[in-house]
């Protein structure tokens, strides 16, 4: 599966830290996996702006291009205070919990939801990014 991430933030949020070389990362781990026949693809915008400008989440299937595109919104006043490690722990629970909740409202025919997101925390755990979830760890 094509799984892209990019941000649009105010630079004090300092995202473009965190996502430093996240993609490579995620084409290595994503790029052989299927969940679906259709080959969906995702892209995934990290938003992190001054409130007073109001940006509002914005989540849209192509189905031309076969992808989702959504918006992942963070906390201006959190990012920018938050140490780089804090903020990669912030940016994958966000993604761990948003993302597969929105494939679900999505409901696309036979997409795995349940492998691809046990894949995606796994990624993150991996990583380190994330804690591993001890209900898992035990089962």
């Amino acid at each position: 599966m094509k799984f892209g991430i990019t941000y649009d933030a105010d630079a004090e949020a300092r995202l473009d830290e965190v996502i430093f070389g996240i993609n490579d990362a995620f084409e290595d781990y994503f790029g052989v996996k299927f969940y679906d026949d259709s080959g969906i693809e995702m892209f995934i915008v990290l938003m992190c702006r001054d409130p007073r400008w109001n940006f509002k989440q914005r989540i849209r299937f192509v189905k031309k291009e076969n992808c989702l595109y959504m918006d992942i919104m963070f906390d201006l006043d959190v990012m920018s205070q938050a140490d780089p490690e804090t903020r990669k722990k912030i940016v994958a629970e966000k993604m761990v919990t948003e993302i597969p909740q929105i494939i679900a409202k999505k409901k696309f025919k036979d997409f795995d939801l349940p492998r691809f997101t046990k894949d995606l925390r796994e990624w993150f755990e991996t990583h380190e990014w994330l804690e591993p979830d001890f209900a898992e760890e035990f089962l």
